[in-house]
């Protein structure tokens, strides 16, 4: 019996070691093009979310301004180019994790926002992240109120998303506040 035991505790430990082992291979081996295909979302949302920008090339990033953007929660990243920021928001939707590029430009407008990655419920959450939708954003500032309900419409039975992204707006306008 204690053989038993002993036989299958050993079984165990192995089948844990080589599954531990292979998880490390393909982390090692997929890190770098995961890393790779991130930065390219990131890049094709900041695109997005800055009108007149062409290229990615267009875009660069200072880490001093990225370090005075940091101090607003949820900012995680900054793009700069010769018209405007782009900050990259993360913060939590009904989903779950929901991360936007939020174009301002030099005169601290909201220029256009775009999804970098979102766990929102497709047909519903999903719509407040649609482009017709996220306009409404565009040409505000950090004067407006920026309050769901009034002067930003929520889609119904999306209150929690259409307050999340509006906060996420809230957040790089603070930001531009912080690096301009």
């Amino acid at each position: 019996m204690k053989t038993q035991i002993m036989k299958l505790g050993v079984t165990l430990m192995v089948v844990g070691l080589v599954s531990a082992v292979g998880l490390g291979l393909t982390y090692t081996v997929t890190k770098k093009k995961i890393e790779a295909y991130d930065r390219q979302v990131e890049a094709k949302a900041a695109l997005a979310a800055m009108p007149g920008i062409k290229s990615s090339n267009d875009l660069k990033e200072d880490p001093a301004l990225e370090k005075k953007a940091k101090k607003v929660e949820g900012v995680e990243k900054i793009f700069i180019s010769d018209k405007g920021y782009v900050f990259k928001v993360n913060t939590k939707g009904y989903g779950g994790p929901l991360a936007l590029a939020v174009g301002v430009g030099l005169d601290g407008k909201v220029v256009g926002i775009a999804v970098v990655t979102s766990k929102e419920t497709v047909g519903l959450g999903s719509k407040v992240l649609e482009a017709d939708n996220l306009k409404q954003w565009n040409g505000k500032t950090g004067r407006d109120k920026l309050q769901v309900g009034q002067d930003i419409q929520a889609v119904t039975g999306a209150t929690i998303t259409s307050k999340a992204v509006n906060g996420q707006v809230k957040k790089a306008l603070e930001a531009y506040q912080l690096v301009k």
